[in-house]
């Protein structure tokens, strides 16, 4: 049995979304099947055949509170700024504590158009300049896409246990709104349109989680609103970009190590993840629960925030923690623990189990 020393408690978070300008607003309107598809502003797809077909006009998921022309890298300011502001008052978090903590964000996959932004070294500094704020002992941006939040929640974990920071605040912010990045996923018949029928809805958001030791949280009269069990990785050899269906071994390979710690006997019925209306994802999924069934005898509840608000990326990750914490909060959640995978267009796949921070000795990797 692990010590509570080595327990790590998600004791705040925040959110902001098409369908949400914070995080209990955002959760609700997912739980309630509340979508904002509407068309773009300006981006038109091309047809089939560019020279001949008509453009026919995007359906898109946007943040209410921005503009639809903002483009680059500043959408994401305008989505990250507010959301820490929110997580600062929520939590209670002091500036003077920032220096004894840890950032860690996911931000866009870096892809052709991502790759010229140099977020990971120009992110943060432009960050703290906007908000006046001081640096934190640790910054650190990750870039590998939908996987990128459980990537730096492992981070974060093995930085507290060793007590190389007082507290992490970890998130995951990304946009597909971008007229650049709509372009090249067109050309790559990624998003949803009438020549690609099998596409995803573009869509965009921000979450960002406070992750402490227990004393802590009991320090800082903070509330234990989840406990993180256990991460699990893998990597699929066939990724969406490979043409060829998905293999299913990196997801099953990261779903057996995240559900490892509670024995092969364990029976979960609550699965939240990121699947977006293309096959590719639904195809992987359904080989998964046929090779592991023993542990998915009867899931009651599988959801995937996509249906509402498309498809947001690299904030994917954070955005299931803080619907899986909502409902812990609500009481509305159908089981103590909630298994959440995330799949990254370069094949890696992860996979994260929380638990509800209202049991008592709860243990965490």
């Amino acid at each position: 049995m692990k010590k509570e020393n080595q327990t790590i408690v998600i004791s705040g978070y925040a959110a902001i979304s098409p369908v949400g300008l914070d995080a209990g607003q955002t959760c609700a309107s997912i739980r309630a099947g509340i979508t904002r598809f509407a068309e773009h502003a300006y981006y038109e797809c091309e047809g089939a055949d560019p020279e001949w077909d008509e453009e026919e006009p995007l359906t898109a998921s946007a943040v209410p509170s921005i503009d639809p022309f903002v483009d680059g890298p500043e959408r994401l300011f305008q989505l990250v700024i507010p959301a820490l502001g929110q997580l600062l008052s929520a939590t209670k978090l002091k500036r003077k504590e920032i220096e004894a903590g840890g950032f860690l964000l996911a931000l866009p996959q870096a892809d052709a158009i991502i790759e010229s932004w140099s977020l990971r070294d120009a992110f943060f500094p432009e960050l703290f300049k906007r908000t006046a704020m001081s640096p934190f002992k640790i910054n650190k941006v990750d870039q590998s896409g939908h996987t990128g939040v459980f990537r730096m929640i492992q981070e974060a974990v093995q930085l507290l246990l060793s007590r190389q920071v007082s507290f992490c605040i970890v998130g995951g912010a990304d946009s597909y709104l971008m007229e650049e990045r709509l372009a090249y996923l067109d050309r790559s018949w990624r998003i949803k349109s009438t020549k690609a029928i099998d596409g995803f809805i573009p869509g965009e958001a921000v979450t960002l989680l406070l992750l402490e030791r227990p004393e802590e949280v009991r320090h800082n009269r903070r509330p234990t609103l989840a406990t993180i069990s256990n991460c699990g990785f893998g990597q699929e050899p066939q990724p969406v970009h490979s043409d060829r269906n998905s293999t299913g071994t990196g997801l099953g390979e990261a779903i057996q190590k995240a559900l490892h710690p509670m024995g092969a006997d364990t029976a979960i019925d609550w699965v939240m993840c990121d699947l977006n209306g293309e096959s590719y994802r639904g195809f992987e999924w359904g080989l998964v629960q046929t090779r592991l069934k023993s542990f998915f005898p009867g899931i009651k509840n599988l959801s995937h925030p996509a249906d509402t608000i498309g498809d947001v990326g690299a904030a994917t990750g954070g955005l299931l923690v803080a619907c899986a914490v909502h409902a812990f909060q609500r009481g509305y959640h159908i089981s103590d623990k909630a298994l959440l995978w995330t799949a990254s267009d370069d094949g890696l796949r992860a996979a994260l189990c929380i638990h509800n921070g209202k049991n008592e000795n709860q243990e965490v990797v």
